[in-house]
């Protein structure tokens, strides 16, 4: 379908007729001939890309398939490449009446920016921007700085005219800012090396209002100086560092998972130069198939909880509790040989048996020890020696510790 101009040919507006959408064609009336650059002749066609240039055509051709099929009709701004030059337009689209595919166009030529218009129209561009921009010369000198680095480190005490001035605010403790001004050297100077690419930072810096941030620091060497752009990222590593908690801890009980036990416990026995004593202890509830049986799920759980509480209590500050899955436990104990951890087992035996978790319900735990040997590098080997002499415990009578060096000796 080619597009008819009608008694649009009459008007003295600039008014286009649009045909089709993956392939637009025009017609122009004399107004819009004109704006255009081109001589008007009735019931001449032309390609859409023609008219205004190929990225304005694209542009159009995507905003008029996602028009309504109903409304009044919507307006955009084109930037276009005529038979006259360019041309900054304003475009009001409308559907023609009864066609499902043909659009009029009124056009409207805007007038270019001046140049302080223009740049007021770039500072408020870059004001309105989520990342921090900073302008500097050679030297360091600041050039510019846009609201959200504002917002970041205009600070109060005293005005940032040059980049020096900012690291004893940003880094109120000198060693942290020794060790971030030595890197920011390194930095700055691939920068000025390789113009083509932005060399980045990542700093915990102290902000305006007095807070914490982490901050990504993007330098960027151009030939009269300095760009650098600032990212806020410090809700992104809250996120994650909540996401490595939560990977790492029960979320029943609090404590420490199975995973977390594994990762503290090869970290101790990689340093093969200290060979310091460690010892596991491998915890089981008695009977608590029978207390879940019993008194359902919902207190099986308040009693699991209640004696990690209880079993927190009774060790050091150093040792780690983890709960294993289920009903099992297990403990770390750093520093540890196997007389003393024994000591610790009984204590903690004692701790979670000492009064009824709720009335008329006491629990006890049957706990199995291993202690590291000579040259032990692998934790698997030690809980394996834990989870035999666990079992001895249970067949022993349960609600006792038994130690997988004593079993050795017998």
């Amino acid at each position: 379908m080619d597009p008819e101009l009608g008694p649009l040919e009459a008007v003295n507006h600039p008014v286009v007729v649009v045909a089709g959408t993956s392939t637009p064609q025009t017609a122009a009336n004399p107004a819009a001939a004109r704006l255009f650059g081109f001589r008007f002749r009735a019931g001449e066609v032309k390609p859409l890309e023609q008219l205004v240039g190929a990225d304005a055509a694209a542009t159009l051709s995507e905003f008029l398939r996602a028009l309504p099929q109903h409304g009044v009709g919507a307006s955009l701004r084109l930037q276009c490449v005529t038979p006259a030059g360019e041309r900054s337009l304003a475009v009001d689209v409308a559907r023609t009446p009864g066609e499902a595919n043909s659009f009029v166009l009124t056009l409207r030529a805007e007038a270019p920016l001046t140049g302080m218009e223009a740049l007021a129209q770039a500072r408020a561009t870059l004001d309105s921007l989520p990342v921090g921009i900073e302008l500097y010369d050679r030297h360091f000198n600041a050039l510019f700085y846009n609201k959200k680095s504002d917002d970041l480190f205009d600070y109060s005490d005293r005005p940032m005219n040059n980049h020096e001035d900012w690291w004893e605010l940003a880094f109120p403790d000198a060693k942290r800012r020794k060790a971030a001004r030595a890197e920011w050297r390194v930095i700055t100077r691939n920068a000025a090396r390789d113009p083509g690419r932005a060399y980045m930072a990542e700093w915990e810096v102290t902000c305006r209002d007095g807070l914490s941030r982490a901050i990504q620091f993007y330098y960027r060497h151009a030939d009269q100086g300095f760009s650098l752009v600032l990212w806020d990222v410090t809700d992104q590593r809250r996120l994650e560092s909540e996401l490595r908690e939560i990977a790492r801890t029960d979320s029943l009980t609090g404590l420490a998972n199975r995973r977390s036990f594994f990762e503290r416990a090869q970290t101790l026995l990689a340093d093969r130069r200290a060979a310091k004593p460690l010892t596991v202890l491998m915890i089981d509830l008695d009977h608590f198939k029978t207390v879940n049986d019993t008194f359902g799920h919902s207190v099986g759980d308040e009693v699991l909880t209640a004696v990690s509480r209880r079993a927190q209590v009774a060790l050091r500050k150093d040792d780690l509790l983890a709960r294993m899955g289920g009903e099992e436990f297990a403990v770390l104990l750093p520093g540890t040989g196997p007389a003393q951890a024994a000591a610790i087992a009984q204590r903690l035996r004692r701790a979670i048996m000492a009064k009824p978790v709720m009335a008329d319900l006491t629990v006890t735990v049957s706990i199995g020890s291993a202690s590291r040997r000579p040259g032990e590098i692998e934790i698997d080997a030690m809980v394996a020696r834990a989870d035999v002499a666990l079992y001895a415990a249970k067949t022993a009578g349960r609600n006792c510790v038994v130690s997988a060096e004593t079993m050795e000796l017998r």
